[in-house]
C-alpha cells in the first residue's frame, strides 16, 4: 500500500502543480486591468508553460486536457472584450489555436519518444532473453539427448506387460517433451535470416495442413483449407512461413474439442495476402489477447509459451502482421497479413 502510495503522490503533485498554474494565469487576465495591453499578451504567453509541462509529463492527452482547460478558462475574457474583431480580439483568438496546436504537436512528439523507447527497451529486453534461452538450451542438448537414447535403449530389454516399460515410456515422453521445449528456446533465441523469394501461399497453407493432420486425426479433429483462387506470389521464406502456419494450425487443433473442423483460409486484400487458421475453441479473453505472444506466456499446462512468440518473430521478419480475430458463432481465427510487393 505504501509503494502505491509513493508512485501516485508526484502524478497527484503534477496535476495540482497544472491546475494552480492555469488558474493563477487565468486570474492575472481577470483582474488586470483592460487596458493593459502587453501585460495581456504577456500573461497569454504563459499559458504554454503548463501546456509544455503537461506534454512532457502526461504526453498528448494531458497536453490537450490543459489546451482545453486553458481554452475554457480564457474564452470568457475574449467575450468580455470582445471589439467587433478588432486586431487584439484576433491576437486573442489566433492565441486559443496556438495553445491547442501546441498541445497536439508537443503530445505527439512526446508519445514518439515513449513508444521509441519501449521498443528500443523491448528489443534489449528480448535480446538479453535471446542470449540466455540459447545458453540454457545448448546445455540442455547433450544431457537430454543422452537420456532419451538410454531410456530408449531400456525399453527394448522390457517385455510388453513389464511395469519397468511404462515408466521409461514415461521418461522418454517427457524427454521429448522436454527436446521440443529446447527447439523451440533455440528458434526464438536465434536472429532470423530469411531466404525470400516468390512463394505460393496456397502451397504454404496445404504442406501446413497436411503435417498437422495426423495430430489433428488424433485428436479426432477435422482439418480442411479453403484457398482463395489466383492469388498472387509474395516475397517469403516458405519454411519460416510453414512453421508459423503449422504453429498456429497446432494450436488450433488444440483448442478446438473433438468432432469439430479446424479452417485454413487463404484471401487476397487490397495490399496483403492472408492466412486465416480458424478453429472451434472457447476463444481468447481480451485480458489474454494483449499477452499471448510475450515469450513464455501460456494458459496450457505443457505448454512452454514460445510458439506464438516465435510466429510473431517471424511474422514481424516479413515485415507483415499477426491478428487475433472472433469466430462466429464460436472460436478464434489467427490472421496472418503478407505484404505485397
Amino acid at each position: 500500500m505504501k509503494s502505491e502510495v509513493k508512485t501516485q503522490t508526484p502524478r497527484k503533485t503534477k496535476i495540482t502543480l497544472i491546475v494552480i498554474l492555469v488558474a493563477g494565469i487565468s486570474l492575472l487576465h481577470y483582474l488586470s486591468d483592460k487596458s493593459l495591453y502587453y501585460y495581456h499578451v504577456f500573461y497569454g504567453e504563459l499559458y504554454f508553460l503548463p501546456i509544455v509541462m503537461t506534454g512532457f509529463w502526461f504526453g498528448l492527452r494531458g497536453a490537450l486536457a490543459t489546451s482545453l482547460g486553458i481554452t475554457a478558462c480564457y474564452l470568457p475574457f475574449v467575450y468580455w472584450h470582445w471589439h467587433g474583431f478588432s486586431p487584439e480580439d484576433f491576437d486573442r483568438i489566433l492565441s486559443v489555436l496556438l495553445y491547442n496546436s501546441s498541445a497536439v504537436l508537443i503530445g505527439i512528439l512526446k508519445n514518439r519518444e515513449v513508444n521509441a523507447n519501449k521498443g528500443r527497451l523491448e528489443a534489449e529486453r528480448l535480446a538479453a532473453m535471446g542470449k540466455s534461452l540459447a545458453a540454457v538450451a545448448h546445455d540442455m542438448k547433450t544431457p537430454l539427448v543422452a537420456i532419451g537414447g538410454l531410456a530408449r535403449r531400456l525399453q527394448k530389454k522390457f517385455k510388453e506387460n513389464d511395469p519397468d516399460r511404462e515408466k521409461s515410456g514415461i521418461i522418454i515422453r517427457e524427454t521429448e517433451r522436454l527436446e521440443k521445449m529446447m527447439h523451440n528456446m533455440l528458434d526464438f533465441s536465434k536472429p532470423l535470416e530469411l531466404q525470400l523469394s516468390h512463394g505460393d501461399i496456397n502451397e504454404i497453407a496445404e504442406n501446413s495442413a497436411t503435417i498437422v493432420s495426423e495430430t489433428a486425426q488424433k485428436r479426432k479433429i477435422a482439418i480442411e483449407c479453403k484457398l482463395a483462387n489466383s492469388l498472387p506470389r509474395v516475397a517469403v521464406d516458405a519454411i519460416r512461413m510453414k512453421q508459423a502456419v503449422v504453429n498456429l494450425a497446432l494450436n488450433a487443433v488444440e483448442a478446438s474439442p473433438e468432432g469439430e473442423i479446424v479452417t485454413l483460409c487463404t484471401s487476397d486484400a487490397d495490399h496483403e495476402v492472408i492466412i486465416d487458421v480458424v478453429d472451434c475453441g472457447g476463444g481468447i479473453s481480451l485480458a489474454h489477447r494483449a499477452k499471448v505472444f510475450d515469450p513464455f506466456f501460456t494458459t496450457k499446462k505443457e505448454g512452454t509459451g514460445l510458439g506464438l512468440a516465435i510466429v510473431k518473430k517471424i511474422m514481424d521478419a516479413h515485415k507483415g502482421s499477426l491478428e487475433i480475430v472472433d469466430n462466429s458463432p464460436k472460436g478464434t481465427i489467427f490472421r496472418v497479413m503478407l505484404p505485397k510487393q
